[in-house]
């Protein structure tokens, strides 16, 4: 139960996600702040797609604010990208480094407790 609300550029995708109460379209590579109130989500999630941020910084300073004390903030990353969108460091690092630099977005925003990792891949450590 609950309200699931999407934040992303792709109009097209939000509007037929069935999963979705509601959703804003929004460039976060242009406009990093969030629509949303201060403390009014339990989770927050970044799906493939946090190798595409040019402002990550930000960014995560809006997962916190928007989280409610004790919220969860999530990324699902892939071992697959556009390179032609990704910046630099993401193209010159593996798997295992990719976890680090996401796991550093949160780290470095003074925001959110330690961050952890599970590998839920069909071969984990090996996909």
């Amino acid at each position: 139960g609950g309200n699931v609300v999407g934040l992303g550029m792709n109009e097209f995708e939000l509007s037929k996600n069935p999963q979705l109460s509601s959703y804003d379209v929004r460039d976060l590579n242009v406009d990093p702040s969030f629509p949303y109130d201060d403390a009014s989500f339990d989770k927050v999630t970044c799906v493939v797609s946090v190798d595409y941020l040019t402002k990550p910084k930000e960014v995560f300073n809006e997962i916190g604010r928007v989280l409610r004390p004790g919220g969860v903030g999530m990324l699902a990353i892939s071992n697959r990208c556009f390179p032609t969108k990704a910046w630099n460091l993401w193209l010159r690092t593996n798997d295992l480094e990719h976890v680090f630099i996401a796991g550093s977005f949160f780290h470095y925003s003074g925001l959110f407790e330690p961050p952890s990792c599970d590998d839920i891949s069909p071969n984990p450590g090996r996909s």
